[in-house]
């Protein structure tokens, strides 16, 4: 989804700012894998964080954008946090033509999973949401990933798989400021359209081969 979109969705979940930072892949019955796995590239969580104006309080998120290896959107992942209360909680967005019932299931490696629903929905993407216990975040900065299992409309389950190598780090560290967000943002974009680029190539290529073919 666009930029404009993510934020909009953003606000419907109540976040400061928006989570996603490119197109949605809106999932069919049979569009998306059994297992969508993250890009090689930009493998790294963000922390980020805002002062609510009403609530007089600094709102943190650290996030994980979930990308294909072309760049494209699949899903996001934001463990969320105020100052001043204990309770966290994780926010999803996930694409459309996901069951809505029976939500999601969050877990990291082989511990227990532990359940989510879904808030709202926007023409591009839903919102999930789950209480974040201080065992789940206990085990995201010491797992390896972090799986997030939906229906599909087949309801057959589709996992999207979160690595958790940098969690630890992003969560306990500074948050990014505007001017790096910006900077990770633009090389993030630039990245995704050499990689658009490079399918577009050999998309023409094959499709000169074929042509060329008796």
């Amino acid at each position: 989804m666009t930029v404009t979109a993510a934020k909009s969705i953003a606000k419907i979940a109540r976040s400061p700012f928006a989570a996603a930072l490119v197109a949605f892949a809106a999932v069919t019955a049979g569009g998306l894998p059994a297992s969508a796995q993250p890009a090689a590239t930009a493998d790294e969580w963000v922390k980020i964080c805002r002062t609510d104006e009403k609530q007089k309080k600094e709102i943190c998120k650290t996030a994980y954008d979930l990308r294909t290896s072309g760049g494209q959107f699949l899903a996001s992942i934001a463990v969320v946090e105020a100052t001043g209360e204990a309770r966290k909680f994780i926010d999803l967005i996930m694409p459309t033509g996901l069951l809505l019932q029976p939500g999601v299931k969050v877990q990291v490696d082989q511990n227990k999973a532990e359940e989510g629903k879904y808030g709202m929905c926007a023409s591009d993407g839903c919102i999930a949401q789950l209480v974040a216990s201080e065992a789940l975040v206990g085990q995201m900065k010491k797992g390896g990933k972090l799986t997030v299992t939906a229906q599909n409309q087949s309801d057959t389950p589709v996992e999207f798989d979160f690595p958790l190598a940098s969690f630890k780090a992003a969560n306990e560290g500074k948050p990014m400021d505007d001017a790096a967000l910006k900077k990770r943002e633009d090389a993030i974009a630039a990245e995704n359209a050499q990689k658009q680029k490079s399918i577009e190539d050999q998309l023409r290529a094959q499709q000169r081969k074929a042509l060329e073919q008796p």
